[in-house]
């Protein structure tokens, strides 16, 4: 039984000349890279959210308000209209 399932066909000839060729090797090269980036990327997530925990742990500091500053600096507010907004609802939040 083969175990190979063939997606491609890499016998195909390439519709525009000044491409590269295809080869099931530069498929299997891509889909690695791809997949050695996207760990980084989870090591990196996995990283970031140790960071914040350690941060606040470390000061003490309540989660929703370093949530809250990294939110804002992520949308770029601008913490004068941020403040405007607050006094004029602030009779709402309880």
């Amino acid at each position: 039984m083969n175990d190979v399932i063939q997606i491609f066909n890499e016998d195909s000839a390439a519709e525009d000349s000044t491409s590269a060729e295809f080869t099931m090797e530069s498929v299997r090269s891509m889909v690695k890279q791809m997949n050695e980036i996207d760990d980084q990327i989870k090591d990196l997530r996995e990283s970031k959210k140790e960071m914040v925990q350690d941060f606040i742990d470390e000061y003490n500091i309540p989660k929703k308000e370093v949530s809250v500053a990294i939110r804002m600096l992520k949308t770029d507010v601008d913490p004068e209209t941020t403040v405007d907004i607050y006094s004029n609802i602030a009779d709402l939040v309880e």
